[in-house]
């Protein structure tokens, strides 16, 4: 597991540190940075993928919710937990990946407001689901949460995910045609996932923004039929709730 701290004290890192090495039953690198600046600098010649960030919401210079909308840009899926010791930055530090809030003055007094969020972020990481396919190519495995799309073919479909490759910070996708329809992929797939047409299935953790078009991450645009627009905009919302459960 990869995981990335940014704050300015010395003292928090170090805390934060021992915590997710204590918590964290799987080895895992830990890459702590002190400001904002740093960490995106370092991320863009780093090619590998991190788990979960842990930030200050408050620091010298750029801040954690300048970070996050950067992070949002570059860093599809990564989950983003958010030290902070002002409540009142709370409501705009909420977003699609940030997974909880550890009060930095409780912290400092028991580090169980960390550890707990820690655990259950693992089970989530750990109860990850994949997909066994074939194609022309033999047979293949795709996590769930790397599936960006699936536009149907005739009676095939193609499947559209990020490799696990990250290029100039951004992520490297790639396709695959496979004989299943997208009925069939709509039934297995489960609630993370959105059929915006009769002819697309969308990954709703990969959308930018949704009004009466799909946005996606990449910059890339789909189109919603009108008569299928407000259903979107209801499931895209009650997605969104619920990547607030652990706040």
């Amino acid at each position: 597991m990869n995981i990335v701290i940014c704050d300015d004290d010395d003292k928090v890192i170090k805390n934060v540190a021992n915590v997710c090495r204590n918590v964290l039953s799987v080895k895992s690198k830990i890459s702590a940075f002190h400001s904002a600046e740093s960490l995106i600098q370092n991320l863009t010649n780093d090619e590998e993928l991190v788990d979960l960030f842990i930030l200050d919401i408050e620091m010298p210079g750029k801040n954690g919710l300048w970070l996050k909308k950067e992070l949002e840009q570059y860093r599809y899926g990564s989950s983003i937990i958010f030290l902070t010791s002002h409540d009142e930055m709370i409501q705009e530090a909420f977003g699609r990946y940030v997974i909880g809030f550890v009060d930095k003055v409780s912290f400092d007094k028991n580090t169980n407001v960390l550890a707990d969020k820690l655990r259950l972020f693992e089970q989530v990481e750990s109860g990850k689901r994949v997909v066994n396919l074939k194609d022309e190519l033999g047979s293949f495995c795709i996590q769930y949460d790397r599936i960006i799309k699936i536009m149907s073919e005739h009676v095939y479909t193609y499947i559209e995910y990020t490799t696990g490759k990250i290029v100039n910070g951004l992520f490297m996708t790639d396709k695959k045609l496979v004989r299943r329809s997208l009925k069939d992929w709509e039934v297995e797939l489960g609630n993370s996932f959105l059929r915006i047409s009769k002819s697309c299935i969308v990954n709703m953790e990969y959308i930018q923004r949704l009004d009466h078009k799909v946005i996606l991450k990449d910059g890339s645009e789909i189109s919603i039929p009108r008569s299928n627009i407000n259903k979107c905009r209801d499931c895209y919302f009650e997605f969104c709730k619920t990547k607030m459960k652990w706040n």
